[in-house]
């Protein structure tokens, strides 16, 4: 999900690796703060795909910066992971949703309103899945155990109500 992040910033200006991190970190920092060891094999990969370009400039002191830019074709990328289907792993959907909403606003009305209605199938069906455990008479969870899945819950909840104000307001 990085990718994603990395074509949002270069969608607004291009910069170098370093003003890569720095803007994700100062924009997203409160879910993700990647490393260059993260970011540098991201951008090779998105190189590869010709999402990005890369260009050299020397400084007048004779330093070499390496500036990336989003392509058009990398609109197209960003479009197809984005709408990418979703994990079925509870704490892997979580986290990419969050990456997803952080930039959502890349993405064509149309596609925003067929990921908000994914995503929200995809919210109730882990909501009944925690339902149906904290039902199940042959289940049996600590209070701590109970207590976390009820934070879940809760937190699902809080997601689905996200989802209607952004589908609201935003959606078109």
């Amino acid at each position: 999900m990085i990718e994603l992040l990395i074509l949002f910033v270069l969608n607004r200006r291009e910069t170098t690796l370093y003003g890569i991190r720095k803007e994700i970190i100062e924009q997203f920092g409160t879910f993700t703060v990647p490393s260059i060891g993260t970011l540098h094999p991201a951008l090779k990969r998105l190189l590869k795909e010709n999402a990005v370009t890369l260009f050299e400039k020397i400084s007048d002191g004779g330093k070499k910066f390496c500036y990336y830019s989003i392509t058009k074709k990398g609109l197209d990328v960003f479009r197809d992971m984005f709408l990418n289907a979703q994990s079925d792993n509870p704490s892997l959907f979580y986290t990419q949703l969050q990456a997803r909403f952080a930039t959502l606003g890349l993405l064509p009305v149309p596609d925003r309103k067929a990921f908000l209605t994914e995503s929200a199938k995809k919210i109730n069906l882990f909501e009944i899945q925690i339902k149906e455990k904290l039902n199940d008479e042959y289940m049996e969870f600590d209070e701590f155990q109970r207590m976390l899945l009820y934070k879940t819950l809760d937190d699902l909840n809080s997601l689905n109500e996200y989802i209607k104000n952004i589908k609201a307001k935003y959606a078109g």
